[in-house]
């Protein structure tokens, strides 16, 4: 299915936001086991079953909702800080080690989210470790890491990693999540790139896990989350990050400089992104932006129809959106074949330091003409299943279209309405 039934998304929505109105205890109580079921699987696939738990019980809706929709909340919610502790005792070990040898690291998303924020480690679910080490750094965090018993899924080269993306390749451990460690917050090749130095200089410290590490200063932590849910992933996450941000601006609101993230949005090249992920938490998880903040972020072109779109997103299959990646769903959309062979091109044959880093061959070696092959030939295989889905199922051809018109909002490029 690709979108949940919109009386449960509202439920949802409601039972997780921040204020507003009460939340009549029959429209939990009165769900058919068929609907609980449905809105188990909701909250699950929307990874906030330990927030609503929390939620409900703040509410005192606790007892409207059915024992055995209870039970499943409560389980997991403790399966939940069961994993976290884990996690945080691995990020533990890691502070450790690198406090001995001196090398700061910023604490990204949810691992510092879930402590300084959410003020209870469980309430926040997570499957990784997000940090940001400096570029001379990245080669020694890594060694750490793999003396911890951590793999890399692919080969580390931190210098291929600084031409080519914004962090190493994902390092796993069986059973304890994985580590992705940051140089940036953004690919060098992004229109919205930015520059790592002003994160560090303005970066302050915390205590997470009994160690000392850094965070994000408020300004750069809001704008971060608001970039990640928009411009890198087309709002596909899902309602826990509008949360983040929900719970992020009512932790700093009185000293979030909001001038500051006006003026950095705008700078960066982040303004529709922040506009459009404010305006969603705010109307999704209660986020508290005053409206003057929001009028003063409005692009001129913004319209209804492209909140209704991005809204859409936040509650579409996730699986269904990642197997369409935004320049695929633009080849798609392109009505000339001219464009859609330009598109189709340029994934192929990305800059060469993109495809050292994807295949592990260095960019000045011939074999990088061999990789090219491999990537056309898995460019076909990924997305060939997909593009004959679309021509015939009308539920990938509306996250298609979702994807495209977002992308192209984002840029600046005028949406088509279909």
């Amino acid at each position: 299915m690709e979108m949940a039934e919109p009386g449960l998304c509202r439920l949802l929505v409601d039972c997780l936001k921040r204020g507003g109105p009460a939340v009549e205890a029959a429209r939990l109580s009165g769900l058919t086991q068929e609907d609980r079921q449905a809105f188990l699987a909701l909250a699950a696939a929307q990874r906030v079953r330990p927030l609503l738990w929390h939620r409900l019980t703040q509410k005192g809706l606790c007892d409207a909702v059915p024992a055995e929709a209870a039970e499943a909340l409560r389980n997991a919610s403790l399966r939940n800080t069961m994993s976290n502790l884990r996690l945080y005792g691995e990020l533990r070990r890691l502070l450790f080690a690198l406090k001995r040898e001196g090398i700061p690291l910023i604490l990204l998303k949810g691992i510092y989210l879930a402590d300084a924020l959410y003020g209870d480690i469980g309430l926040r679910e997570m499957h990784d470790i997000d940090v940001l080490a400096r570029p001379a750094d990245l080669t020694r965090v890594a060694d750490i890491l793999m003396n911890m018993g951590y793999i890399p899924e692919q080969p580390i080269d931190a210098d291929i990693t600084i031409n080519a993306d914004h962090h190493l390749p994902t390092l796993v451990k069986k059973g304890c999540g994985s580590f992705e460690v940051h140089w940036n917050l953004t690919r060098s090749g992004d229109s919205y790139n930015i520059d790592p130095v002003g994160l560090w200089e303005r970066s302050m410290p915390v205590h997470i896990a009994g160690c000392d590490a850094m965070a994000l200063s408020p300004e750069d932590l809001l704008l971060h989350l608001c970039m990640h849910v928009s411009y890198q992933h087309r709002f596909a996450f899902g309602l826990r990050p509008l949360c983040d941000i929900a719970e992020t601006i009512a932790r700093f609101g009185p000293t979030l400089d909001w001038q500051v993230i006006i003026e950095r949005a705008g700078l960066w090249g982040w303004q529709r992104g922040v506009y459009l992920a404010l305006q969603l938490a705010r109307e999704l998880a209660g986020a508290d932006v005053p409206a003057g903040i929001m009028e003063k972020l409005r692009p001129a072109d913004m319209t209804e129809d492209v909140l209704e779109i991005a809204c859409a997103q936040v509650f579409t299959d996730k699986n269904l959106v990642y197997s369409i990646p935004t320049p695929f769903a633009e080849l798609l959309q392109s009505r000339g074949l001219w464009d859609k062979n330009r598109i189709f091109w340029e994934r192929v044959f990305l800059p060469k330091a993109i495809i050292a880093a994807q295949y592990s061959v260095p960019a000045d070696s011939a074999r990088i003409y061999g990789c090219y092959l491999r990537r056309f030939v898995d460019v076909l295989r990924r997305h060939g299943h997909t593009m004959t889905q679309y021509r015939r199922d009308e539920q990938v051809k509306a996250v298609v279209e979702r994807t495209s018109r977002i992308a192209c909002w984002l840029s600046g490029q005028a949406i088509s309405r279909k």
